[in-house]
């Protein structure tokens, strides 16, 4: 065999080897991680395809522990998101330091079933939450008074409220835009969503919002 022979022979057997090694994916989210964002979709991508993920606090800033699947490693080489493989031994030694340290192990089974409250006419960056799941590539439903009032807030798991003001006075901007097409858009809009609602006026259609809001909360 010929040395250009043998040499790729070495390399192709220690990436097989490497793969078959590395059993796991640790993502560090402490200053070593370069994109946190991302490293917090791959953990939602983990448990979306039925993996394994545990979170563990406090170390590494509250690293995530994945099965090292190819198209995991892939998203996170794109992603710019730091991870390290590692096999069953090294994983050992860290549960070894998180029993003798304060820190803890959660197992992670469930992707949330996420919900922003905020209505159809608002762009991803009107919201940092929305702007963060958008980056993270993390799914989320976008609902509004008629999916509330429908009775479908059972449905998620997390809910995240908008800059929404529940008192019915639309918003903090009246006094410089009252006359802005798309200030009085909204107004109108906002009017439209009480009247087909059955409500007198917003404020008593908001009212009736965040009251279904606070017992989805109480309920868990």
């Amino acid at each position: 065999m010929s040395l250009k022979r043998l040499f790729i022979t070495l390399v192709i057997m220690f990436i097989i080897f490497q793969e078959c090694y590395s059993q796991y994916m640790l993502i560090p989210m402490d200053h070593t991680q370069r994109n946190h964002l991302k490293a917090y979709g791959i953990a939602y991508k983990a448990i979306q395809s039925g993996g394994k993920v545990e979170w563990l606090l406090n170390y590494k800033g509250g690293s995530f522990i994945c099965p090292a699947i190819p198209t995991l490693q892939k998203l996170a080489k794109l992603g710019n998101t730091y991870y390290e493989d590692i096999d069953g031994t090294v994983l050992n030694d860290i549960y070894s330091l998180i029993e003798q340290e304060n820190m803890e192990r959660i197992i992670l089974e469930k992707a949330p079933e996420i919900a922003v409250y905020a209505p159809s006419y608002y762009q991803p960056w009107d919201d940092a939450v929305m702007m963060a799941l958008e980056y993270a590539d993390i799914p989320y439903t976008r609902i509004y008074d008629d999916e509330v009032l429908a009775g479908k807030l059972s449905k998620y798991d997390w809910l995240h409220l908008h800059h929404e003001d529940f008192t019915g006075q639309y918003g903090k901007f009246y006094a410089n835009y009252k006359n802005a097409d798309w200030y009085i858009k909204q107004k109108s809009f906002l009017e439209n969503q009480a009247k087909k609602h059955g409500f007198a006026h917003v404020a008593a259609l908001k009212q009736n919002i965040a009251v279904e809001i606070s017992e989805y909360v109480k309920n868990g």
